[in-house]
């Protein structure tokens, strides 16, 4: 390679004197100073010369060597960011004989989604067969089976338009009409209601038979239910839960402080894997069971303060149509902020309702949850699968009624809260 020349404008040429012109004697004594010093300067000028093309070569190849590094390094990630961003459309496959689903642009009007509409707590725009668009044409699809709970509210039946099957898994998706899975299987609720609304989620939900039946029977339909992920029959269980007017989510396993000591386990979501590598594990775990309104954090210390990590995460629930609930297992929890600046619906844990599993300290927490309820308007519980604790919060909820406060699923309270 060719090395540039650099001219360096200190070290000017000294014009030629007289006698050198004239070819003066070389054997003269008078002149051999100003030879030796233009000799001497000339050395020194090349040095100089030499030393700065050698750091620019260094340079050069340095800088190259940096970005090469850089894009090896980073390929992956870059590459998998870059698919997070393309447009994504999902085509169901009709078998023969199958019509399709209407949609928007069939001349009708899309359905508002969710069960949150008129004073009686049902959503009338959903189920309504009479509800008609612009032209006076039915709007949106056929209403869909309800699931009548013990308690007699109705929840939607688990929707096959807003599932997509991915290597037998059966994710959910945003519906061809709009609808979206949180506000379609969320338990119907009276947003007209002005009074102080407190939501309690209990996590950890599907171990054990005789416990989890206690939480499905025992509790209020209002309090919603998150499983496991790792519950075996999850599917049945959580069907069983909405059966008793439950409304259901999934434990979104993350990585704690104290990782490996505190293990969520073989699915967590870790800031040492690569971003394909938590996609792939959230894909697994929103593939569990059908019928959900979305996920709570479960432990996530350090997850949750990590941007880069948990930033493509939310998106991924927010295409998919989902809910997140940050249980806020740190103080430093970024989750909240980073979900409401991408429109992802989201609520937080205001009080852990049985960190000491006590009757008195599980009534001194459920006592605060209702203060920050009447102070902020609304409030919420996280609460774990025991016996004291789900003897303390039926009997509490019978209480809420008289104190003039709304017992209200985790849906309704979507985006209520104000951050910190």
């Amino acid at each position: 390679m060719k090395l540039p020349s650099i001219r360096l404008p200190f070290l000017k040429r000294q014009p030629k004197t007289a006698e050198q012109e004239g070819g003066g004697d070389p054997l003269d004594d008078a002149p051999a100073k100003p030879r030796a010093a233009a000799a001497s300067g000339g050395r020194i000028g090349r040095l100089l010369v030499g030393i700065a093309t050698g750091v620019l070569a260094v340079a050069v190849i340095g800088g190259t060597g940096a970005l090469v590094g850089w894009l090896l390094v980073n390929a992956e990630t870059t590459e998998s960011r870059q698919v997070l961003r393309r447009p994504q459309l999902t085509v169901p496959i009709l078998a023969e004989g199958e019509a399709p689903t209407p949609n928007s642009s069939d001349g009708g009007q899309p359905v508002a989604a969710g069960p949150h509409a008129d004073k009686d707590g049902q959503n009338t725009a959903a189920t309504d067969p009479t509800a008609t668009g612009p032209a006076g044409e039915a709007a949106g699809p056929a209403p869909m089976p309800e699931v009548v709970s013990l308690d007699g509210v109705r929840l939607a039946a688990v929707d096959p338009t807003l599932l997509e099957t991915k290597d037998e898994a059966k994710l959910p998706i945003i519906g061809p009409d709009g609808r979206q899975p949180w506000s379609t299987y969320a338990r119907p609720f009276n947003l007209d209601d002005s009074r102080p609304r407190v939501a309690v989620v209990m996590i950890g939900v599907g171990f054990g038979k005789d416990i989890t039946e206690k939480a499905i029977t025992l509790l209020p339909g209002a309090i919603s239910l998150s499983f496991s992920p790792y519950v075996r029959n999850i599917e049945t269980q959580m069907a069983r839960a909405r059966q008793a007017g439950h409304e259901t989510l999934l434990d979104l396993p993350m990585e704690p402080l104290d990782f490996p000591r505190d293990d969520p386990g073989p699915s967590t979501l870790l800031t040492s894997l690569s971003l394909v590598d938590n996609l792939n594990r959230l894909e697994w775990i929103l593939g569990r069971a059908p019928g959900y309104v979305g996920v709570t954090t479960w432990m996530g210390s350090q997850f949750t303060t990590v941007e880069d990590a948990l930033m493509p995460v939310l998106q991924g629930l927010r295409q998919r149509g989902l809910m997140f609930v940050d249980s806020r297992s740190s103080s430093r929890s970024i989750a909240t902020e980073l979900a409401s600046s991408i429109q992802l619906p989201r609520a937080f844990n205001n009080t852990f309702i049985d960190q000491t599993p006590s009757a008195v300290t599980i009534d001194r927490a459920l006592a605060s949850l209702e203060a920050t309820a009447r102070q902020q308007r609304y409030a919420v519980g996280i609460a774990r699968p025991l016996p004291v604790t789900i003897e303390r919060l039926s009997r509490w909820a019978g209480t809420l009624e008289g104190k003039g406060i709304a017992l209200a699923p985790i849906s309704a309270i979507a985006d209520r809260q104000r951050l910190r």
